[in-house]
């Protein structure tokens, strides 16, 4: 990826790559906290954890996406600034990748495990029924 985009490993890029790290590790605990320890229906936790995560990440990428455009030289009364430029595309094409992650491939998981546990649940408290021999 890096070199299909004219963007060299360097230490600015490898930053980035940490950043990404920790962005994603970031979302990943608010939606697993979202959903395994707020009260409520299940639809209603992940609606409102992927307000919260989107709205976090769309207002991250607004802002890379201005730094990117302030650092390669196309508003005219900025000059080019290659490691800027270069970390902003690596956080720019991360946080889509943090998106599909995250809030499609994560969701699945957990509400897979959320509903594995609630069957579970009814299956324990569901009382078992004994035939008496008479």
């Amino acid at each position: 990826m890096m070199d299909v985009f004219g963007v060299l490993l360097s230490l600015g890029t490898v930053a980035a790559l940490l950043m990404l790290i920790g962005y994603s590790v970031d979302t990943d605990i608010l939606l697993t906290t979202r959903l395994l320890k707020r009260k409520g229906e299940l639809n209603d936790k992940i609606r409102d954890a992927m307000k919260t995560g989107m709205t976090m990440t769309l207002t991250t990428l607004a802002a890379l996406i201005a730094l990117f455009i302030v650092s390669s030289g196309t508003v005219m009364s900025f000059i080019r600034i290659d490691i800027i430029r270069d970390i902003s595309v690596v956080l720019i094409f991360g946080l889509f990748a943090d998106i599909v992650n995250t809030w499609m491939t994560n969701v699945g998981i957990l509400r897979w495990y959320i509903e594995k546990g609630a069957a579970k649940e009814k299956r324990a408290e569901k009382p078992s029924k004994r035939r008496h021999s008479t």
